[in-house]
């Protein structure tokens, strides 16, 4: 008897290989969302893995007892994690290759069956249509090309979590009246000087600026060095009633000056930008944005924010067409 039900199981496993091998060896899945918002916003949720866990579908499988190791890094091309799971077993995701607000490529390895996904975004007015492509090729292993049979209904499963919940994301976070971009700055030699004021007064700041740019410009010329670029400003601290604020000119680390003065450095690192056009009494509004942004990208601020005056008032006259670029020096969680 014992025999008979040997012989009938392994007919049954030879049948399933030998039906296996009839199976469609590839595997393509593809789902499309309709977003209503930008493409940045979408493409920060995908290009950054440690957002992926507000999103992934196959972390509600096993949201428990998973565990999850980040690589060297976590965000744009390169990054990548691995997971360990009762559930899930074993495997790891890595970023092949990112294309700013357009594409993200991926490499998924599933305890050794590898599969590539692609996520395209293309604008659609002010909307942003984001695809989900996933393919798996078993070749003639008639074992992969079983999973590829069961796990299609997962993948598309995964593909409509995922769409509903990065969606549901994107649409939630503000929208910006200036073009904010993330940036890596470099380090900055200045010389500058440094006061305390009271920020209710708009028209004496912009007295000071001048009698301190003033002073800085006659210095330089006096020494003989040369601005390396555009005045700017510092503020290392800033409330509702006073701030400290430091006028100074990017010049040589090795310049040489009087006594008086000295040359700084600033830090460079990831700052968030963005560009003002139009009157410094206007300056307030770009501030905020960037605050809202720093807020809803979970960033932190990390030093002195400064403002680079690209215009020379004393030049150009024509307020609307003065050109300021607002940077802070942020940190991530």
């Amino acid at each position: 008897m014992i025999k008979k039900i040997l012989f009938i199981l392994a007919g049954l496993i030879v049948a399933l290989l030998l039906i296996g091998f009839v199976l469609p060896g590839k595997l393509e899945v593809s789902k499309s969302v309709l977003i209503q918002a930008p493409a940045k916003a979408v493409f920060e949720e995908i290009n950054d893995l440690k957002r992926w866990q507000t999103w992934q579908y196959w972390n509600t499988l096993d949201s428990t007892d998973m565990k999850i190791v980040y690589g060297e890094k976590t965000v744009g091309t390169g990054a990548s994690y691995r997971w360990d799971s009762p559930v899930l077993d074993q495997g790891t995701i890595t970023l092949t290759e990112s294309v700013p607000d357009k594409s993200v490529a991926i490499v998924m390895d599933f305890g050794g069956n590898p599969a590539t996904g692609l996520y395209v975004l293309e604008p659609d007015g002010e909307n942003t249509a984001l695809t989900f492509n996933f393919y798996s090729d078993a070749g003639m292993n008639p074992i992969g090309r079983w999973i590829n049979v069961f796990i299609k209904g997962e993948i598309e499963k995964s593909f409509d979590y995922a769409g509903e919940k990065i969606k549901a994301i994107a649409e939630a976070k503000p929208t910006y009246s200036y073009v904010i971009t993330e940036e890596m700055v470099a380090p900055l030699a200045y010389v500058g000087l440094q006061t305390t004021m009271s920020t209710q007064n708009p028209a004496a700041i912009t007295q000071q600026m001048e009698k301190m740019f003033t002073e800085l410009d006659a210095m330089l010329k006096k020494a003989k060095v040369n601005a390396t670029g555009y005045p700017f400003a510092l503020y290392p601290r800033y409330t509702e009633e006073t701030m400290d604020m430091i006028c100074a000119y990017p010049i040589p680390a090795d310049a040489k000056l009087p006594t008086k003065y000295k040359v700084e450095q600033t830090e460079g690192g990831p700052a968030i930008k963005t560009i003002h056009t139009g009157s410094f009494d206007n300056l307030i509004a770009p501030h905020e944005e960037i605050g809202k942004y720093i807020q809803s990208n979970r960033l932190t601020i990390n030093g002195a924010p400064w403002e680079v005056y690209v215009t020379d008032p004393t030049i150009e006259k024509d307020t609307s067409k003065w050109i300021t670029e607002i940077y802070y020096p942020v940190k991530k969680h």
